[in-house]
Protein backbone atom coordinates (compact mmCIF):
# COMPACT_ATOMS: atom_id res chain seq x y z
CA UNK A 1 0.00 0.00 0.00
CA UNK A 2 2.99 2.62 0.51
CA UNK A 3 3.93 2.18 -3.02
CA UNK A 4 0.42 3.20 -4.10
CA UNK A 5 0.82 6.35 -0.97
CA UNK A 6 3.49 7.30 -3.43
CA UNK A 7 1.53 7.53 -6.38
CA UNK A 8 -1.09 9.38 -4.69
CA UNK A 9 2.12 11.94 -3.30
CA UNK A 10 2.77 12.20 -7.10
CA UNK A 11 -0.28 12.90 -8.43
CA UNK A 12 -1.66 15.43 -5.56
CA UNK A 13 1.93 17.00 -4.79
CA UNK A 14 4.00 16.26 -7.64
CA UNK A 15 5.98 14.42 -4.87
CA UNK A 16 6.73 17.10 -2.74
CA UNK A 17 6.23 14.67 0.62
CA UNK A 18 5.83 17.68 3.18
CA UNK A 19 3.27 19.50 1.35
CA UNK A 20 1.27 16.35 1.25
CA UNK A 21 1.52 15.60 4.66
CA UNK A 22 0.12 19.56 5.36
CA UNK A 23 -2.50 18.89 2.96
CA UNK A 24 -3.95 15.83 5.09
CA UNK A 25 -3.08 17.42 8.84
CA UNK A 26 -0.24 14.97 9.08
CA UNK A 27 3.11 15.70 10.03
CA UNK A 28 6.66 14.28 7.63
CA UNK A 29 7.74 11.95 9.92
CA UNK A 30 4.42 10.23 9.96
CA UNK A 31 4.17 10.19 6.10
CA UNK A 32 7.82 8.67 6.45
CA UNK A 33 6.34 5.95 8.74
CA UNK A 34 3.48 5.22 6.54
CA UNK A 35 5.70 4.96 3.71
CA UNK A 36 7.71 3.05 5.18
CA UNK A 37 5.03 0.55 6.14
CA UNK A 38 4.66 1.17 9.42
CA UNK A 39 1.11 2.32 11.21
CA UNK A 40 -0.63 1.74 8.23
CA UNK A 41 -4.20 0.66 9.53
CA UNK A 42 -7.68 2.08 8.46
CA UNK A 43 -6.90 5.22 10.69
CA UNK A 44 -4.40 6.86 7.75
CA UNK A 45 -6.80 4.55 5.04
CA UNK A 46 -9.74 6.38 6.24
CA UNK A 47 -8.18 10.12 6.17
CA UNK A 48 -6.94 9.56 2.71
CA UNK A 49 -10.54 8.74 1.08
CA UNK A 50 -12.04 11.54 3.51
CA UNK A 51 -9.86 14.74 1.94
CA UNK A 52 -9.00 12.88 -1.26
CA UNK A 53 -12.18 11.82 -2.48
CA UNK A 54 -11.41 11.26 -5.89
CA UNK A 55 -9.15 8.56 -4.69
CA UNK A 56 -10.57 4.63 -5.17
CA UNK A 57 -10.93 3.06 -1.95
CA UNK A 58 -10.38 -0.11 -4.22
CA UNK A 59 -7.57 0.09 -5.56
CA UNK A 60 -5.97 2.22 -2.19
CA UNK A 61 -7.06 -0.89 -0.49
CA UNK A 62 -6.67 -3.72 -3.26
CA UNK A 63 -4.27 -2.21 -6.10
CA UNK A 64 -7.49 -3.22 -8.32
CA UNK A 65 -8.86 -0.85 -10.79
CA UNK A 66 -7.70 3.03 -11.21
CA UNK A 67 -6.81 5.48 -8.68
CA UNK A 68 -8.97 7.64 -9.54
CA UNK A 69 -12.78 7.42 -9.54
CA UNK A 70 -14.32 7.96 -12.92
CA UNK A 71 -16.50 10.43 -11.71
CA UNK A 72 -14.32 12.50 -9.74
CA UNK A 73 -11.95 12.67 -12.59
CA UNK A 74 -14.34 14.03 -14.91
CA UNK A 75 -14.75 16.42 -11.87
CA UNK A 76 -11.48 17.16 -11.62
CA UNK A 77 -10.82 17.70 -15.63
CA UNK A 78 -14.35 20.34 -15.54
CA UNK A 79 -12.12 22.25 -12.51
CA UNK A 80 -9.16 22.29 -14.33
CA UNK A 81 -10.83 23.24 -17.32
CA UNK A 82 -12.50 26.28 -15.46
CA UNK A 83 -9.51 27.49 -14.13
CA UNK A 84 -7.43 27.13 -17.75
CA UNK A 85 -10.15 28.97 -19.36
CA UNK A 86 -10.64 31.69 -15.83
CA UNK A 87 -6.69 32.32 -16.56
CA UNK A 88 -6.74 32.73 -20.36
CA UNK A 89 -9.32 35.34 -19.43
CA UNK A 90 -7.41 37.24 -17.16
CA UNK A 91 -3.98 36.80 -19.40
CA UNK A 92 -5.63 39.00 -22.28
CA UNK A 93 -4.85 42.08 -19.76
CA UNK A 94 -1.56 41.35 -19.30
CA UNK A 95 -0.30 44.37 -21.23
CA UNK A 96 -1.95 46.82 -19.11
CA UNK A 97 -1.54 45.52 -16.05
CA UNK A 98 0.41 47.52 -12.97
CA UNK A 99 3.82 45.70 -11.54
CA UNK A 100 1.55 45.15 -8.37
CA UNK A 101 -1.32 43.34 -10.51
CA UNK A 102 0.83 41.32 -12.00
CA UNK A 103 2.91 39.98 -9.93
CA UNK A 104 -0.54 39.05 -7.97
CA UNK A 105 -1.55 37.08 -11.26
CA UNK A 106 2.03 35.37 -10.92
CA UNK A 107 1.76 34.22 -7.66
CA UNK A 108 -1.84 32.69 -8.49
CA UNK A 109 -0.57 31.02 -11.34
CA UNK A 110 2.42 29.61 -9.76
CA UNK A 111 0.73 28.60 -7.14
CA UNK A 112 -2.04 26.60 -8.92
CA UNK A 113 -5.03 28.89 -7.90
CA UNK A 114 -7.76 31.16 -10.38
CA UNK A 115 -6.86 34.52 -9.79
CA UNK A 116 -9.02 37.00 -8.42
CA UNK A 117 -9.64 40.35 -8.92
CA UNK A 118 -12.38 42.91 -8.33
CA UNK A 119 -15.19 43.24 -11.53
CA UNK A 120 -13.85 47.39 -10.94
CA UNK A 121 -10.32 45.93 -11.81
CA UNK A 122 -11.70 43.81 -14.84
CA UNK A 123 -13.38 46.88 -16.11
CA UNK A 124 -10.45 48.93 -16.03
CA UNK A 125 -8.26 46.34 -17.37
CA UNK A 126 -11.10 46.01 -20.53
CA UNK A 127 -11.48 49.83 -21.00
CA UNK A 128 -7.14 50.22 -21.27
CA UNK A 129 -7.25 47.06 -23.54
CA UNK A 130 -9.77 49.09 -25.96
CA UNK A 131 -7.70 51.89 -25.58
CA UNK A 132 -4.51 49.97 -26.40
CA UNK A 133 -5.75 48.25 -29.44
CA UNK A 134 -6.78 51.15 -30.90
CA UNK A 135 -4.19 53.14 -30.28
CA UNK A 136 -2.29 49.86 -32.18
CA UNK A 137 -4.75 50.21 -34.88
CA UNK A 138 -4.66 53.87 -35.43
CA UNK A 139 -0.49 53.64 -35.74
CA UNK A 140 -1.05 50.05 -38.39
CA UNK A 141 -3.47 52.34 -40.46
CA UNK A 142 -1.14 55.39 -40.38
CA UNK A 143 1.86 53.84 -41.14
CA UNK A 144 0.18 51.59 -44.06
CA UNK A 145 -0.74 55.38 -45.62
CA UNK A 146 2.45 56.32 -45.07
CA UNK A 147 3.89 52.99 -47.24
CA UNK A 148 1.11 53.76 -49.54
CA UNK A 149 1.90 56.94 -50.03
CA UNK A 150 5.47 56.69 -50.30
CA UNK A 151 5.38 53.18 -52.73
CA UNK A 152 3.15 54.85 -55.26
CA UNK A 153 4.65 55.51 -58.32
CA UNK A 154 5.23 59.52 -59.35
CA UNK A 155 4.35 60.05 -63.08
CA UNK A 156 6.34 62.15 -64.87
CA UNK A 157 4.81 65.79 -65.86
CA UNK A 158 4.44 66.13 -69.53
Amino acid sequence: MNNRLLEIIKYKTGGRQTDFAALLGWTPQYLAKLLRGENFGIKPVVTLLEKLPEISGRWLLLGQGDMLEIGELFNLQREAFSQVQAILEIEQYIPVMTPEELHIYEQAVRDRRTPDYSPETLEKWARLTTARKQEMEARFAAAIAKSTESCRQRTAKK
